[in-house]
């Protein structure tokens, strides 16, 4: 049952998005980028380049059946990715999946969005 929202705003509670083999406990993106600095004969910065831009997933939660390989584009399979305006492959870079004698089996992943490569 959703949660009942008391107040206004555009705001947003819990987990939309559904993963394949999981039950979502978190989710989050984050852009970033690599920052080539320029600096004058003094060392101050005079201009700054950005590169390398990518999008870093991670998803965490109760595992199902959740089959992922690394170094695959996981783009399709995916749900809810916000990608900031950025296009390219999302690529699955880390799995862990954690049994222990107290909770559910869990399982987390990082996946990367690397702007530009197709």
């Amino acid at each position: 049952m959703p949660a009942t929202i008391v107040g206004s705003g555009d705001v947003a509670f819990g987990i939309a998005d559904s993963q394949t083999g999981l039950i979502v406990q978190s989710f989050t993106h984050a852009a970033s980028s690599d920052a080539v600095e320029l600096k004058n004969k003094s060392g101050d910065t005079t201009a700054v380049a950005f590169r390398n831009k990518r999008v870093t997933y991670t998803v965490e939660g109760a595992f199902t059946t959740f089959s992922g390989t690394v170094g695959t584009d996981i783009a399709s399979s995916l749900a809810g990715e916000e990608t900031f305006s950025l296009s390219g492959k999302i690529i699955l870079n880390e799995v862990t999946r954690t049994r222990s004698a107290d909770n559910f089996e869990q399982v987390s992943f990082t996946a990367v969005l690397y702007d530009g490569i197709s």
